[in-house]
């Protein structure tokens, strides 16, 4: 019996599924924005990340815009910490990128390498109270006393609210600098910091 025809059916039921499945990321990500996942980013450290959906992104000369975290929103953050700076303790999410920054003689996890935090769901609808960190790059940066970091071009801002085009569409983020083994990034329309690792050769994630 001649199974050739039954092996190419296979193999075209296959590659159509692929298919498939790669048109349903692709338009995920044009209604939603990619998915950045540092963990992902970690996994493939020597490699431009990419996304899910196959596309190269966070370059340090283009604008990537990135979909919520829907899991972290709901139920938490899991964050590492990465450093001190400006009289602050700086923690990041091990999963979206989120940033944590709290100033050195009021952070509530001082001593702990990791932990979970949940949002705070109250600065989300009211707005986050914040202090000004340090101006840098012709930008003000500012900590809410949650630890949600932004960077502003105004100067001080005592409220930063999100943006409805924010909640809705996702953060249209762009290169800002390195820190160490994390390339920061930050959101066009509300100053929203991200930091995701950096690939073993040092030059961020891409041009």
């Amino acid at each position: 019996m001649n199974m050739m025809p039954l092996v190419h059916a296979n193999d075209l039921g296959e590659s159509l599924s692929l298919q498939l499945k790669k048109w349903c990321l692709s338009l995920c990500c044009v209604c939603f924005g990619h998915r950045a996942d540092n963990r992902a980013f970690t996994a493939t450290r020597s490699q431009r990340p990419a996304c899910q959906c196959g596309a190269i992104f966070l370059g340090q000369t283009s604008e990537t815009r990135i979909r919520h975290n829907v899991p972290c929103f709901l139920f938490g953050h899991s964050y590492i910490h990465t450093g001190a700076r400006d009289d602050h303790r700086e923690y990041v999410c091990i999963r979206c990128g989120h940033p944590l920054l709290f100033p050195l003689a009021n952070d509530p996890y001082t001593g702990c390498c990791s932990f979970d935090k949940k949002v705070r769901y109250s600065c989300n609808l009211f707005g986050h109270k914040v202090h000004a960190v340090v101006e840098r790059g012709g930008f003000i940066e500012y900590a809410c006393y949650c630890g949600h970091p932004f960077l502003r071009c105004q100067k001080s801002l005592t409220v930063v609210r999100h943006p409805l085009t924010c909640l809705l569409l996702g953060h249209f983020i762009s290169f800002t600098e390195h820190r160490g083994k994390w390339a920061e990034y930050a959101c066009a329309n509300c100053g929203h910091t991200f930091c995701f690792a950096v690939n073993d050769t040092g030059d961020s994630h891409g041009s």
